[in-house]
Order: C-alpha cells, then structure tokens, then sequence
C-alpha cells in the first residue's frame, strides 16, 4: 500500500480509503504476513480508469529516499542470577517478533550453556549442528590452527525464512564457548564489530547472554543497545539487579568512550499466583524504583507449554495443548518490549 501511495501521489491513508470505499478497487494478488500486495498491472488499469496519473519510477525513487539504510536494534537478555528464564525469554520473543510482527531476526546464542540454541533448533537439530562440525559463536572470538576467526556471515544458521522477507536466524553455542572466553580478553569487541557487518541486514538482534560477570558480558556491552532483565518472582530474586547495574558501571568506567547500553526493564518470568511470588515482584517493584529501573506492566506466567516448545523447537503459541491465555501473555509482552526498544 505504501508503495502504491507512492506511485499516485498520495498518503497511505488514502489508498487505504480507496480500498475499502471503491468497489472498483482491484483485489490483492496475495496477502502476506506483511499485509495485501497488488501486481502493477492491476494498479495501472486501476488508476488509468479513476483518472489518477501514475508514475511509475516514483515507488523506487521515492522508497530509496525515504528508507536510508537502517540499522537493526540489538537488545541483550541478560541477569546475572540464574535460572529466570533468559532463553526461553529470548527464543519465545525472537519468534514472536519474527512471525507474528514480521521482522527480521537474528538471535545470538552467548552462553556456553547453548539452550537458546537447543530451544531454536529443537534437540535433534543441535544434535545434528554439533556433529556436522559445523562453528559457533565461539569461533568468532578467536583464530583456529594460524587461520583468522571465522566471520559473522559464516556462523548464522537461517532457521526460517518467510516469502514476505521476514526471517528467524541464529548464532549458535556450543560448550567451546566457554574455553574461548578464558582465551579471549582482549577481544570483547569482536561480537560488536561482527555484528555490525549485519546489521543492515536484520531489525532486531536478540543476544542471549551467560548469568555471571565476564568477558562475555563486557562483549554484550559493546554489542547491545539495550538489556532486557527477566527475573523470576522467588527468593533472592532482586540479586541479579544490583550486581547487573554494578557490572554495567564498571563497563562504564572502563570505556568512558564507548557507548553503553541502556536497561529496557524488568520482565516478570515464569510468574504463579503463589504468595511467594506476590511478595517477591512487590520487593523487585520496590528496589527497581530505587535504582529508577523500567518495569514492564506485561508478565509471563507458568506454563509447561514453554519448554515442550523448546524440546521441539517451537515457541508457545505453535506448541499443542497451550493454554490461549499464556500465548496471549507473549502477544502483550512482546508488544510491550518492541514499543519501549523504537520497533
């Protein structure tokens, strides 16, 4: 429809009203995840009888203009307390945004744990990766046998791909990433630098980061534009906050010349009507007002759903037997966070 305002001259707004006021209007040929599309052809006959001048260099030139080229937002899920919840977070998002909001989507698998990566590719598809020999991100960081780290483009496996250009790829992870990183120091800016060559490439980039302070979270830092924090309403819940900020700081100080990431907020995970859980999200609620941290309204509760999707590579809202309410959660979630990172 954009395009078709472009090439008449007029608002969006306008073909929209044509559409749904002229009975002469022509019909889609298709309608994509991203909406109704109209061959030329059928525009053309359309216009020409209605009396509209069209010009037909005006959708090319007038899209090249108005669309330089952007760069995909990239937003790391990270707390440094264990067990909240990140890759499920991060793979249950990545698809939602990819699928349902028809972006582009690369997920990074930081952790040498790999779940995000088993949670995408589904056991079986890991199993295989793994013995195919094929690399992960753990490549990226440092030169195998006197050759030079291998590039980013030679690490993403293209999980989906959808005809109306939106997609769902991944950096995987492998147990390696964990010896990598004690080989690495002075390459925290490898995962930035690499990204970069593909962020044109992608509307968002989510990284799934390991739960504790290292070389890993200060390659997140130069990386990210924003942390998304899940926390898990249970006890000691609020202990990944302070040491997460403190963390963030210290990058800071460290690279007083780089840009640091800011926290998107707090994302309640895996939530029980349990009374444990009333008090704990009532304890974060307080000490993210006394840090001034961002908490979202949205929350995803408990749900079996989440990792019987994940053993098949699936997110919840594909997965049999889950409750409409919880894939409604991810809806309202996702919605929340793409509003608050500019998507």
């Amino acid at each position: 429809m954009a395009e078709i305002a472009l090439l008449l001259g007029v608002t969006k707004q306008a073909v929209a009203n044509w559409r749904n006021r002229k009975g002469g209007f022509p019909s889609p040929a298709a309608n994509l995840k991203a909406g109704p599309v109209w061959t030329l052809e059928s525009i053309q006959k359309w216009a020409e009888a209605e009396g509209y001048e069209i010009q037909l260099g005006a959708a090319a030139d007038g899209a090249a203009a108005a669309a330089p080229a952007k760069q995909a937002v990239v937003m790391a899920v990270m707390n440094m307390k264990g067990g909240v919840g990140k890759s499920t977070v991060a793979s249950n998002f990545g698809w939602y945004a990819a699928y349902l909001k028809n972006l582009k989507v690369l997920l990074v698998d930081l952790d040498p744990q790999f779940n995000l990566s088993q949670y995408i590719l589904g056991a079986e598809g890991y199993e295989q990766l793994i013995e195919k020999g094929l690399p992960t991100v753990d490549a990226m960081f440092q030169p195998s046998q006197g050759q030079p780290p291998v590039q980013v483009n030679k690490l993403i496996r293209k999980v989906k791909n959808w005809e109306d250009g939106s997609c769902l790829h991944l950096i995987p992870a492998s147990l390696d990433l964990a010896w990598t990183m004690r080989l690495a120091l002075e390459r925290s800016h490898v995962l930035r630098d690499q990204l970069d060559d593909v962020r044109s490439d992608y509307d968002l980039i989510i990284i799934d980061c390991a739960p504790t302070e290292s070389i890993l979270s200060t390659a997140t830092y130069h990386a990210a534009d924003w942390i998304l924090v899940p926390v898990k309403p249970e006890f000691l819940a609020t202990i990944g906050m302070p040491l997460l900020l403190k963390s963030l700081q210290e990058f800071k100080r460290t690279y007083p010349n780089e840009d640091a990431p800011e926290v998107a907020g707090i994302l309640f995970n895996d939530v029980s009507d349990r009374v444990e859980h009333t008090r704990s999200r009532q304890r974060v609620r307080k000490e993210a007002a006394e840090l001034k941290l961002h908490v979202f309204k949205a929350e995803l509760n408990h749900s079996d759903s989440y990792p019987t999707g994940a053993r098949r590579g699936q997110p919840i809202f594909m997965t049999d037997n889950a409750r409409t309410e919880r894939k409604n959660e991810l809806t309202r979630v996702g919605n929340e966070i793409l509003e608050r990172v500019g998507l």
